[in-house]
């Protein structure tokens, strides 16, 4: 039977008043205890009023963050009861309003984690945990951005299981990005994807000191780790575990953090029973240069593809590119123009060293695809597909040190004028454009590799239905250190 807007519009208010009274129930503030006696009378009552202030005051900024999901669910009910409301694009999937984190270790002593939030209209984001001194609440503007500094010690330090996961909940969509430092010596960052986005199967990517970071945010959730191909091993309540060794643990609490590590590199596929965030990558790679930790937010198995543009990176000495698989050995990868070699006899992975030209990777199979970019220092970044590429990127550089910012963009030749770089027109960045075409489809993409100041910037294309890829990266000026990771990416639907 067909929905009337009265009816609609009934329902639309009856759901707004439950998800209003069902959210604050109960919750009322304790009464104030009789202090009228004693000496210290005026004192206590300065401080309890003090208390009242925070609480009225946070409670003032969750009605904001409320009232941001009662709009939002009217919104949404609003285009359901109608036969006509506009469609919804999907190119904002690195925005959200619920993302979950985890840090893993680092070799070196932890100096500083931030968190970079960027927004399209201004937004109330509370940040919550187990861990003590993470829990607060701040405001970020449009077209500004926040810098969010949290205590160094929700970095994990040790393998184990701790209380460590960090949930940002915001009034409106947002974009996280995280960076850790370690000292002068070593620095990292990658790109949080929203929670819907959280799938249940993972591959891993790294390559020395193996270093795995997992987050639950569902109680009773067990998760399995199969080593697919390892030469060194993990040790979990005094037993080791290597290739082909399946670990397996269960029942995590909700917002609990694994910390997982090995001397070599250890590729291998995790699953678990309720959608978790892994973070993966090494906690000191000294196969090149300098040794520098590294990480990247790991995308589902089930948002992986075929073929890939690889850009170039402005810089960079040495790029190896890194192709994880998942099933048989019987897999392969080419590019054109470059020597692809297998990992090992019996491994499930290959690499390549780049020419500082962009290339088009293929495979016969579902694959991941990671780069491990040098100059002095080592950062590592997954690269997206064409199908996560986004129209709009927002994003504030890492402070963590001095640094010499770059991104570098990836389009179809055809469609490149239409970008706009902080307002201005990407034609004034011709002479960093690169070009590789796809000897399939006959397709050029063109890549731009563009030096910016540190700060926030906004990088969007002017037709709404057109895509793009921007991965972010820096070098350290002074000291042997660097970060990329992808500045944004879309996904087509939603994880479990």
């Amino acid at each position: 039977m067909a929905t009337t807007r009265k009816q609609c519009s009934f329902w639309t208010l009856v759901l707004i008043l439950l998800l209003s009274t069902g959210v604050y129930r109960g919750q009322r503030l304790n009464p104030v205890p009789n202090t009228c006696t004693g000496p210290d009378e005026n004192a206590i009552l300065k401080k309890e009023l003090s208390v009242l202030h925070e609480i009225v005051k946070d409670q003032a900024i969750k009605m904001e963050i409320l009232k941001g999901e009662l709009n939002s669910l009217k919104e949404r009910l609003s285009k359901c009861c109608s036969t006509t409301g506009p469609p919804d694009s999907g190119h904002d999937g690195h925005y959200g309003k619920e993302f979950l984190i985890t840090f893993p270790k680092s070799k070196g002593p932890v100096s500083k984690v931030q968190v970079l939030i960027t927004a399209k209209q201004d937004a109330f984001v509370v940040f919550e945990s187990l861990h003590p001194g993470v829990n607060n609440t701040f405001q970020v503007s449009a077209n500004a951005g926040k810098e969010v500094s949290l205590p160094v010690s929700v970095v994990m330090d040790t393998d184990g299981i701790f209380g460590k996961a960090v949930l940002i909940r915001a009034s409106h969509p947002i974009s996280v990005h995280c960076v850790v430092q370690c000292g002068c010596s070593a620095a990292e960052g990658f790109l949080v994807y929203p929670k819907q986005y959280l799938g249940t199967k993972y591959l891993l990517a790294n390559s020395d000191f193996a270093n795995i970071a997992i987050a639950s945010q569902y109680r009773n959730t067990t998760i399995k780790l199969t080593i697919l191909s390892s030469p060194s091993y993990i040790t979990w309540k005094g037993t080791n575990y290597t290739e082909n060794d399946v670990l397996k643990i269960e029942q995590i609490a909700d917002f609990r953090t694994i910390q997982l590590s090995a001397n070599g590199y250890l590729f291998g596929l995790i699953e678990s029973t309720n959608p978790i965030a892994v973070i993966s990558g090494s906690s000191s790679d000294a196969s090149m240069f300098e040794a520098n930790s590294v990480m990247e937010y790991m995308i589902p198995v089930e948002y992986l593809s075929f073929k890939y543009i690889i850009p170039n990176f402005a810089k960079s000495q040495q790029d190896t590119y890194q192709f994880q698989f998942q099933n048989h050995k019987q897999n392969n990868v080419t590019i054109a123009g470059l020597d692809v070699l297998r990992g090992g006899v019996t491994d499930l992975f290959y690499y390549a060293f780049g020419n500082q030209l962009p290339c088009i990777a293929k495979a016969n199979e579902i694959v991941m695809p990671v780069v491990f970019s040098s100059y002095e220092s080592t950062f590592m970044t997954l690269i997206p597909q064409t199908e996560q590429f986004s129209n709009d990127y927002r994003f504030l550089t890492p402070s963590t040190s001095l640094f010499r910012h770059y991104f570098v963009i990836t389009i179809r030749a055809y469609l490149i004028n239409g970008i706009l770089i902080d307002n201005k027109a990407i034609q004034k960045y011709q002479n960093t454009m690169k070009s590789v075409r796809d000897s399939e489809t006959s397709d050029e993409y063109i890549t731009v590799t563009i030096e910016v100041l540190p700060g926030y910037h906004h990088i969007y294309h002017t037709d709404s239905d057109v895509t793009f890829g921007l991965i972010l990266y820096g070098y350290g000026t002074t000291e042997k250190m660097s970060y990329g990771y992808p500045a944004g990416l879309r996904f087509q639907a939603t994880a479990a």
